[in-house]
């Protein structure tokens, strides 16, 4: 058995139910947009991280043979 309980503004008058069933409505449309942002977000790190491993080296160090060879490739 479910309680209904009663809501009231912040005048003490209490709310109607459609307000809350609009409520409701808006908090589940923020929570589907919220959760759409964080996997934006965290496909956009994976594209990027992903991005910087296949196209630059680990270290500029292992493309010269030495180290004398990279300051003569610097200078350039």
């Amino acid at each position: 058995m479910t309680m209904l309980t009663e809501k009231f503004d912040a005048y003490g008058e209490a709310l109607p139910d459609a307000a809350r069933d609009e409520r409701a409505a808006a908090e589940t449309v923020s929570v589907v947009l919220s959760r759409i942002g964080q996997y934006a977000f965290w496909l956009l790190v994976i594209v990027i991280v992903s991005a910087r491993v296949i196209y630059y080296p680990a270290s500029p160090a292992s493309e010269f043979p030495s180290a004398k060879a990279g300051v003569h490739a610097a200078i350039r």
